[in-house]
C-alpha cells in the first residue's frame, strides 16, 4: 500500500483516480489546486503525487517544480484531460 496525492481541479478526475487507487488499496489524498496539494505535500509523507498540469490557481508544472525543489525523491506523474485555452 502507497500513500498517494491526487492534485486536480476536476472534481471528477479527483475522485475517479482516488476511487481506482483505493480499490488497489492505497492511502490517496486530494488536492483541487497546486497550492493545496503543496500545503498537503508538507505534512504527508506521500510516495507518489499524481498531479494534473492545467489548472488555476497554481498550474502543474509550477507546482512540479516545487515539489521536486522541496522533495527531490518523490515521484510525480503530470497528467493533462485539457489543453489550456487562449483568449
Amino acid at each position: 500500500m502507497a500513500k498517494l496525492l491526487v492534485i486536480d481541479d476536476e472534481r471528477l478526475n479527483r475522485v475517479t483516480l482516488r476511487k481506482m487507487l483505493e480499490r488497489a488499496h492505497h492511502e490517496v489524498a486530494e488536492a483541487s489546486n497546486g497550492l493545496e496539494g503543496l500545503a498537503l505535500a508538507r505534512h504527508g509523507n506521500f510516495d507518489l503525487v499524481i498531479t494534473d498540469v492545467v489548472m488555476p490557481t497554481m498550474e502543474g508544472i509550477e507546482t512540479i517544480q516545487q515539489l521536486k525543489r522541496e522533495f527531490p525523491g518523490l515521484p510525480v506523474i503530470a497528467m493533462s484531460g485539457s489543453a489550456p485555452t487562449r483568449t
